[in-house]
């Protein structure tokens, strides 16, 4: 585990004082090729990340940082016991209606009306309550913390503010213990199984600015327990964030895990609620067994802040969740260590899926965050032993609406589909890379996306070069990104991307290692055919055969498909691309002074490839029998 304390900026920093917003680890940035030391989107209570993983909690693994996450996490010593059994909750029936007000006459409880009720706080009515009540407050101010212990249903009755104490207490259920060495302090506290519904509510922390304690939460789902909020709003939550660098501070809490192993469980199902004004994390559901339903709810994190990377929403250590609707927003880390460079540099995430299991997003908004959404999957630490050998999950997003300052979607570690969205501005619209620190291999696929106004690429493929490192594998199709972005596909990854069938902003395809004018595309990406218009109706026709020459400009020769040998050549005065197959293919350019010629030679075989002497890009893809001749002006990729 890894306790945090409070930066002292003018002293020395002992190993033990990680920052609450760092993280360490090298990498390297092989699009700009430079290599610094990282961290990234960080998850609650991991400090802006971690300074290592712990080796007892890696199982064989190697020990790793957080990659560029920062994870509701270790901060204090959770409690690592294996939760105890809890008796079911009764049925829920009809129960009983209780009345809360503290503003008029108490009359007989549990009273009838605003105008007479039975209770002046909400406690008094929760002590009093059976499984099944429903209790009533009326429009007012209570400053108190609630413990729920079974199911009830609290409705609000006009406007209904709780506003939790200046002292909290750390024993207001036995799930606080789930906190450890720091007791979990919440202004509702909902622990047992039976459902619990909440309607109507605002519910705000009490705690000073400064509040440095890791178990803050204003609204705790715990042991087994079920809860339903519905048009609500969570605030205050924890220190503030535009000074408080201390990593507690956790508007909705769903769940805790306690070891690699070992979970509390809570569930949840939050309808048109609002969180804001959290120290860390808006929304976290955590641990095996939990699970939320997130519909149309708004996450407002504090905005650039030279204090602390927050996060919105965080689903980790294999808690499932389905979003819906909604929006999540603000969550912009400016610490010294924060940055643009998602590699190397610190960054806060809209929503985050940190060791999640199956999430399903759709229709959501996620704006003015650093990273938009990010994956990583298959990552062992003090909270999640993944199983081996691992499966990963695929995580679906879906019509989503991302809009954010770095990355639009990182997709890292593990499985990630993202289709029917819009991605735009930003520096990438979608990001997946390859690297040491990977156990899993990033597998992507991006279907019927539209990325714009990208300031470095549509989407980037980065490797840190690492030797041995585990191949990613991305799939785009039926996508656009034109010319509004600085730069289409990139791939500095060891394997080849796939990106047919998609708009690149001109009918002529991609530009660079192709001989269109629309966004550009780098080396080792299948982007042939692409479509010629916006539609996405057309694709770019190919000349086919096995001995085909071209005496035309902007024109396509692909090798008949399969292994037979086939001979393509640009013989004329055009720009022409020759794609081969899997056989034996002579793949001739042309001479000097006249076309250009983009030669890509299939995989397999003993493939010729003649430059003739003239300019043009080569990428070889062949196996070690192929040769290159008269090629000294080409660009050239060798894999």
């Amino acid at each position: 585990m890894f306790p945090v304390y409070r930066p002292d900026i003018t002293g020395v920093k002992k190993v033990s004082e990680i920052y609450p917003w760092e993280g360490t680890k090298v990498r390297l940035w092989a699009k700009l090729g430079i290599s610094v030391g990282i961290s990234g989107c960080l998850a609650a209570g991991a400090g802006a990340g971690l300074a290592a993983v712990p080796a007892s909690a890696a199982v064989a693994r190697p020990v790793r940082s957080v990659h560029h996450v920062s994870p509701s996490g270790p901060g204090a010593r959770r409690a690592a016991h294996h939760v105890r059994s809890r008796t079911a909750a009764p049925a829920v029936g009809t129960g009983t209606v209780r009345w809360v007000s503290n503003t008029a006459a108490l009359g007989t409880a549990p009273g009838t009306s605003c105008a007479d009720p039975g209770y002046s706080s909400i406690s008094a009515a929760l002590t009093a309550a059976s499984a099944g009540d429903t209790i009533t407050v009326c429009a007012g101010t209570y400053d108190e913390q609630l413990a729920i212990t079974q199911g009830v249903t609290l409705q609000a009755n006009g406007s209904v503010t709780v506003v939790g104490p200046a002292t909290f207490a750390s024993n207001a259920t036995t799930c606080d213990a789930d906190g450890g060495s720091q007791p979990n302090q919440d202004v509702v506290d909902i622990c047992g199984p039976g459902t619990v519904t909440i309607s109507g509510f605002t519910f705000q922390g009490g705690w000073p600015s400064n509040a440095c304690y890791d178990s803050i939460y204003g609204v705790a789902v715990l042991g087994g327990a079920n809860l339903v909020m519905n048009n609500s709003t969570v605030e205050n939550i924890g220190g503030d964030p535009q000074s408080d660098g201390c990593q507690g501070g956790v508007g909705i809490e769903v769940g805790l895990a306690l070891s690699g192993t070992t979970s509390d469980p809570g569930t949840a199902t939050l309808n048109n609620d609002v969180v804001t004004s959290y120290q860390k994390n808006g929304i976290t559901v955590d641990g095996t067994g939990s699970n939320a339903a997130i519909n149309n709810v708004t996450v407002t994190g504090t905005g650039p802040t030279t204090a602390i990377a927050q996060n919105g929403i965080q689903v980790s250590d294999f808690a499932t969740a389905r979003i819906s609707s909604g929006s999540v927003s603000g969550n912009e880390c400016d610490v010294s260590v924060c940055g643009p460079n998602g590699f190397t540099q610190t960054q806060s995430c809209g929503i985050l899926l940190f060791d999640a299991g199956l999430v399903t997003v759709n229709a959501t908004g996620s704006s003015a965050n650093d990273i938009g959404i990010d994956n990583l999957e298959d990552f062992a630490w003090s909270f999640y032993t993944p199983p081996s050998p691992f499966t990963a999950t695929n995580d679906v997003l879906t019509s989503m609406r991302l809009n954010n300052r770095y990355e639009n979607a990182f997709l890292d570690e593990g499985k990630t589909t993202i289709s029917n969205s819009s991605l735009s501005n930003g520096e990438v619209g979608i990001e997946t890379d390859q690297g040491s620190y990977q156990t899993t291999p990033a597998v992507s696929v991006a279907n019927g996306d539209t990325i714009t106004g990208a300031t470095q690429d549509a989407i980037l493929i980065a490797s840190d070069g690492t030797a041995g490192d585990l191949a990613p594998k991305l799939t785009v199709a039926t996508s656009s990104f034109d010319a509004s972005n600085a730069g289409g596909i990139a791939n500095d990854s060891t394997s080849v991307a796939t990106a047919t069938h998609n708009w690149w902003g001109a009918a002529s395809g991609p530009g660079d290692w192709s001989f269109g004018t629309g966004s550009t595309v780098s080396a080792d990406v299948n982007f042939f055919p692409w479509f010629t218009t916006a539609a996405m109706t057309h694709p770019e026709p190919c000349t086919r055969g096995t001995t085909v020459t071209s005496n035309a400009n902007d024109q396509v020769l692909c090798a008949t498909a399969g292994n037979s040998n086939a001979f393509l050549s640009n013989g004329g005065t055009g720009n022409v691309l020759l794609i081969g197959n899997a056989g034996n293919d002579q793949l001739v350019g042309t001479t000097a002074a006249r076309g250009e010629s983009w030669i890509i030679s299939g995989k397999g075989g003993a493939n010729a490839i003649n430059g003739r002497g003239g300019t043009g890009f080569i990428q070889k893809r062949g196996d070690g029998r192929d040769t290159i001749t008269n090629a000294a002006n080409y660009t050239k990729a060798l894999r």
